[in-house]
C-alpha cells in the first residue's frame, strides 16, 4: 500500500515525458521500441505494416534470424542458417507463439500459478508486387480462440512514402508494443482476467474495420485512421486516431491522439500521448523509451473522468544472446477520486540463445494506492518465424 502514490505519480509522469521528449540517430525507427532505438531502422524496414508489428518482410526475417541484429551472426551454427519466410515469389508466412507462466499474489498467499498459451498467431502475406500487400493474422490463443487479428490490404508507392490500408486494422495511437499490460496500454491490474487500469478505452490487441493512411518524408511520419471503434453497425463511424513522429538527436519523439464517440450510448473517449526513444550517446547498447498519456472519459450522463498513465523503460544489451530490462509504469484511471492510482516496478532478463526463440524471466511488483502490494513472477517462451 502506498498512500503517497498520488502525489508521486505526477512527478514520474514529468520524468517520463522528459525522457521521451528530451532524450528521444536522427533517423527513422523499428517496431519494437527497444530495437528501434538501437538500430535506427524504420518500421517498414522489417514489417509490412508501416507502423510496425505483425508479419515480417524478408529483411525483418533476416533481422530475427541474426538474433535481433543487423550484422551476421558470429556463431558458426547460425551464420549460414538456410531459412526463409518466403514461399515462392509472392507469399510470406510467419508466426508468433507465446507460452507464459505467471505466479502472482502476496508473500503470504499465492493467488495464481499457471501456464497460459497467450498467443498462437499465424501470419500470411500475399505481395504480388511492391505496391500491394494483403495481410492476414489469425490467432489461436487459449482464451481468445480462433480469431482474426489483422486482415487488410496495403497499397503504397514504390518509395514507401505514401500508403493506404483498408480492412480490419489496429489503432495508430502511441508506441506499438508487445506488452499490452503497460500503463499506457491495457493496464496491469487484474492480470488473470486480462488486465485493467490502463489508459486505453479499447483492447490494444484488437482490430476494427476502417481505413488508415500515412505519409513519410525526411524522417518525419504521419499516420491517421478512421474506424468503427467497435463491431460493424453498432455505431456511426466516429473513431479517429493520428500519430506524428519526428527525428531528434539520438532518437525520435512522437505525439498521438485518439477520439471515439459512441452514438448508441452517448459516451466519448478522448486520449493523447507523447513518447520518445533514445540510444545513449557513447553506449549504443543502452536504449531508453518512455510515454506519457492523458485522457477523458465522458460517460454520457454528465459524469466525466480524467486519466493519466505513463511508463519509462531502459534496456541494456549485454550480448547478442542476453538483454537486461528495467521498467516503471504508473496509471490513475480516475484522477479526481482517491484510490484509483497504481504503479508497477519490473525487472526482466531476455535470452535469445538460438534464432527465432526467446526466453524471458521477470519479476513485477504492483503497488496500488489503497490495497496491499501484488508480486508477480513471469516466464515466457516466445517462438517466432
Amino acid at each position: 500500500m502506498n498512500p503517497d502514490l498520488r502525489r508521486r505519480g505526477p512527478a514520474f509522469v514529468l520524468v517520463a515525458l522528459s525522457l521521451g521528449l528530451a532524450l528521444a540517430a536522427a533517423r527513422p525507427v523499428h517496431s519494437l521500441p527497444a530495437y528501434a532505438a538501437r538500430t535506427g531502422l524504420d518500421c517498414r524496414s522489417c514489417h509490412f505494416d508501416p507502423n510496425g508489428g505483425g508479419p515480417r518482410n524478408a529483411f525483418g526475417f533476416l533481422f530475427e534470424k541474426q538474433r535481433h541484429d543487423l550484422a551476421p551472426d558470429p556463431d558458426p551454427r547460425w551464420a549460414e542458417l538456410a531459412a526463409t519466410n518466403q514461399l515462392g515469389d509472392v507469399l510470406y508466412v510467419g508466426t508468433n507463439t507465446r507460452l507464459l507462466y505467471v505466479g502472482m499474489g502476496t508473500w503470504d498467499l499465492v493467488q495464481a500459478s499457471s501456464f497460459f498459451q497467450m498467443q498462437g498467431a499465424l501470419d500470411v502475406t500475399l505481395q504480388p508486387h511492391p505496391n500491394l500487400a494483403i495481410v492476414m493474422v489469425r490467432d489461436f490463443g487459449e482464451f481468445s480462440g480462433d480469431v482474426t487479428r489483422d486482415l487488410y490490404g496495403l497499397i503504397q508507392d514504390g518509395g514507401g512514402q505514401y500508403y493506404v490500408k483498408a480492412g480490419r486494422i489496429r489503432g495508430v495511437f502511441g508506441l506499438r508494443q508487445d506488452d499490452h499490460t503497460a500503463g499506457t496500454r491495457g493496464g496491469f491490474l487484474n492480470a488473470v482476467s486480462g488486465g485493467t487500469g490502463g489508459l486505453l478505452p479499447y483492447d490494444p490487441r484488437g482490430v476494427s474495420s476502417g481505413l488508415e493512411a500515412g505519409v513519410s518524408r525526411a524522417g518525419y511520419a504521419l499516420s491517421a485512421s478512421l474506424t468503427n471503434g467497435g463491431p460493424a453497425f453498432a455505431n456511426r463511424v466516429q473513431t479517429v486516431g493520428a500519430k506524428l513522429t519526428a527525428p531528434v538527436p539520438f532518437g525520435r519523439v512522437g505525439f498521438s491522439v485518439y477520439d471515439d464517440f459512441s452514438t448508441s450510448s452517448g459516451q466519448r473517449h478522448s486520449r493523447w500521448s507523447g513518447f520518445g526513444l533514445a540510444r545513449m550517446p557513447g553506449v549504443p547498447d543502452l536504449t531508453l523509451q518512455g510515454e506519457v498519456g492523458f485522457g477523458t472519459d465522458d460517460l454520457g450522463n454528465g459524469e466525466k473522468r480524467n486519466l493519466v498513465a505513463t511508463y519509462a523503460q531502459a534496456d541494456y544489451r549485454v550480448s547478442r544472446a542476453f538483454t537486461l530490462r528495467g521498467r516503471y509504469d504508473f496509471s490513475d484511471v480516475f484522477r479526481s477520486v482517491p484510490g484509483n492510482a497504481s504503479e508497477r516496478f519490473a525487472a526482466e532478463g531476455e535470452w535469445t540463445l538460438v534464432p527465432f526463440a526467446d526466453l524471458r524471466l521477470g519479476y513485477r511488483e504492483i503497488v496500488p494506492e489503497t490495497s496491499g502490494n501484488e508480486h508477480q513472477w513471469l516466464a515466457m517462451v516466445h517462438l517466432y518465424y
